[in-house]
């Protein structure tokens, strides 16, 4: 017979879904290599035509093409790159720590981008970057606590030790509504 666990007062914790769990790895570990490829190309004018590119797609399908310039679509690319990679983090290991990563990460970027000559540094990428990591953190810790109360609040069975699966208890006797 095996020994009970301990009780230790406090509530056993949950873990994350499996699935959230895979998900958020393999954005770790994918995320990068295109990210790097976008951010690290010493091809600034490669990177700024794809950019105009993506511009005239997106904007002609929403109907915002008048109202959002290539410049300020960049901008909000920059946001955008970072949340998905910093939701996955979130989601594994919550901590509002990692928009300070997100900041250092994109100083770095930054930095090198300045040093190959061919790339312009810009602080407005780190200020854009470091929103979308703060995003992507606080979406990751929003998926997270909805996880883990959904898998707190769905029992997987008995809710008392040795209880028969529960069953519909008879009703009392007459039609469906006998209140009268």
């Amino acid at each position: 017979m095996a020994a009970a666990a301990p009780d230790t007062g406090h509530p056993p914790r949950a873990r994350l879904p499996r699935a959230f769990r895979i998900v958020a790895i393999c954005v770790l570990l994918l995320y990068p290599l295109a990210a790097g490829v976008l951010l690290l190309t010493s091809d600034g004018w490669a990177v700024n035509r794809a950019n105009v590119q993506v511009w005239y797609v997106v904007t002609g399908m929403v109907g915002l093409r008048e109202q959002i310039s290539p410049e300020g679509f960049a901008m909000i690319a920059n946001v955008v790159l970072f949340v998905p990679f910093f939701t996955a983090l979130a989601v594994l290991r919550p901590s509002w720590w990692w928009v300070l990563l997100g900041t250092a990460l994109s100083t770095c970027v930054e930095l090198y981008q300045g040093s190959i000559g061919s790339r312009i540094q810009d602080p407005w990428d780190i200020v854009t970057n470091t929103l979308g990591a703060a995003i992507g953190v606080a979406i990751g810790l929003g998926v997270r606590r909805r996880a883990l109360n959904g898998a707190r609040s769905a029992p997987s069975g008995p809710t008392t030790p040795g209880a028969p699966p529960a069953e519909s208890a008879p009703g009392p006797v007459g039609g469906p509504d006998d209140r009268g």
